[in-house]
């Protein structure tokens, strides 16, 4: 893709209007009216979205119909009563991210800490003194280990009435990431301080308890003192669980519903706590389980080019394990008599090169999407055997959502109730994508899953309910359906098969004269698509 271009366009996005939607809780309170006998009938309730999407400028003369009901990133830190911001990413745009922060910000030193792992105020950058003379800005390094990645994307915002609002999002601060590429988040709203003798909320207290716990992982005493302050507020109104990847070893064996455990452990920690595990042996139903990410790693684990990935080996395994949970061993036919005997179907939502191809921004998105299945033969295994049956496409055939021409940077893992996705069991979003990494991968060569390390870190959050549906939401955060909570979600379900002819997009790959919507063709080799 032309540079300028690109970079004209994404600039242009980067100053959009501030979003004025009030803050909503989940459940609100039912509107009660008098009839002519004096009965207090209880209006139905209506609910909204738990989690939105973010604002995306490329559709142009479209964007107020497809962008209802999304945030926008003033409505999170350009606020003029914001006091004070905590910043945790992979990817930082310094120069973009300070555009959308109020002017006080500077104006009165309000304290901006980014959490990263990189040098991000290195000496080395050119505009680090201006941006320090400008900004109290500061920045906190994490230590990493091998093909380890902070890839958690947080933010604590305490603002000058004393609130405090956490938000957890799928967005890298880049113009890419949010002028090119669909983006959703969670925000808590804003939490007061506990009042004396309160007592929480059994859920908000735990999600408080597990940031906290997440938040000293870090092993930094800025981000210790994060997470002191947070003792002093009110989660009442938080009602999603927190699932937390940081880097350690683990056991699952030794795991209790209140011990503290990340990765994959962590997953199955929740949801058991919330009975949600799938035991669905010599059952009728027919559930559906959903993976939606922007990279694929390598192999799980593999013998004689037979491979395990870690959305057929561990995850499906995982939510369909109330009896117990076991990994698979590698290749395909024990994934498929696993899928028969717990009866599910198990899908795998990924662009294709066309669907890449046809978006607002063409080849420029690829960058952020990753799946290497051609360049190794252990690759090409895991695609034929774990991931290619399973396919399916962004888009849908009809233009509902909003983002059917915004390729995902969002990441999502979906179980239904078992009747063809009419209801959703749970919904996770979050920055977790398909690796060993940031799930975690056991020691050794055993297939039992007790001690497994993670060197990541990422951070997501579950949501389900015992007392409501949850149902899909597309194009708006409301529905018409009364007493039934939508989840809102950037792709149609059920999700549409690969033709035999569609291939998913890899940065690896040659895709001759297959022009993008700007007229640029692809080539791995040259560097005309960036």
């Amino acid at each position: 893709m032309d540079r300028k271009r690109s970079e004209a366009f994404l600039a242009a996005s980067s100053h959009w209007a501030a979003n004025k939607k009030p803050r909503v809780s989940l459940k609100d309170d039912p509107i009660c009216i008098e009839s002519d006998d004096e009965e207090v009938v209880p209006e139905p309730k209506h609910f909204h979205s738990p989690i939105h999407l973010l604002y995306n400028p490329s559709y142009g003369d479209q964007n107020e119909k497809v962008n209802k009901d999304t945030v926008m990133m003033e409505s999170l830190v350009g606020t003029q009563d914001l006091r004070e911001t905590f910043q945790f990413n992979f990817n930082v745009d310094l120069e973009f991210f300070l555009g959308y922060l109020h002017p006080d910000m500077s104006k009165k030193a309000k304290k901006i800490t980014f959490v990263t792992g990189s040098d991000l105020l290195s000496s080395e950058y050119p505009e680090t003194s201006v941006i320090k003379s400008m900004f109290n800005i500061s920045s906190i390094k994490v230590w990493l280990g091998r093909f380890a990645s902070h890839h958690s994307k947080l933010m604590v915002n305490f603002f000058e009435d004393d609130t405090c609002e956490v938000v957890i999002m799928t967005a890298n601060l880049t113009k890419l990431d949010f002028g090119g590429l669909t983006q959703m988040l969670w925000r808590s709203g804003r939490l007061e301080k506990l009042l004396k003798g309160s007592i929480q909320k059994a859920q908000g207290a735990r999600f408080r308890k597990d940031l906290q716990d997440y938040l000293k992982r870090y092993g930094k005493g800025v981000i210790n003192s994060l997470a002191k302050t947070l003792e002093d507020y009110d989660f009442l109104s938080v009602e999603v669980e927190l699932v937390a990847t940081a880097p350690g070893k683990y056991d699952v064996s030794k795991m209790s519903d209140t011990s503290e455990i990340y990765g994959y452990g962590k997953l199955l920690q929740v949801l058991r706590r919330n009975d949600l595990l799938v035991d669905n042996q010599n059952l009728d139903k027919k559930y559906n389980f959903l993976s939606q990410v922007t990279s694929i790693a390598s192999p799980y684990t593999s013998r004689k080019l037979e491979t395990a990935s870690v959305f057929s080996h561990l995850l499906c395994p995982l939510v369909f394990s109330k009896r117990n949970f076991q990994l698979l061993a590698p290749g395909s036919k024990l994934f498929e008599h696993h899928q028969k005997e717990n009866n599910y179907t198990p899908h795998l939502i990924f662009p294709t090169v066309e669907e890449v191809a046809r978006s607002t921004m063409g080849y420029g998105t690829g960058q952020a999407i990753h799946f290497d299945y051609s360049s190794k033969p252990i690759n090409r295994s895991q695609y034929q055997q774990n991931i290619k049956p399973y396919l399916r496409k962004w888009v849908s055939s009809s233009e509902i959502t909003g983002r059917e021409r915004v390729p995902p940077h969002c990441k999502l893992f979906l179980c239904d109730q078992g009747n063809n996705w009419s209801s959703l069991r749970w919904v996770l979003m979050g920055s977790n994508n398909l690796s060993k990494q940031g799930w975690g991968a056991t020691k050794g060569t055993s297939t039992v899953p007790t001690e497994y390390e993670v060197v990541s870190y990422e951070l997501g959050v579950l949501i389900s309910s015992k007392e409501y549906p949850l149902v899909p939401s597309y194009g708006t955060d409301t529905t018409v359906q009364k007493e039934k909570i939508p989840i809102r979600l950037p792709f149609m379900l059920p999700a549409t098969n690969y033709s035999s002819s569609d291939r998913p997009w890899s940065m690896k790959l040659d895709y001759g004269n297959l022009a993008d919507t700007h007229g640029q063709l692809y080539n791995p080799n040259k560097d005309n698509y960036l």
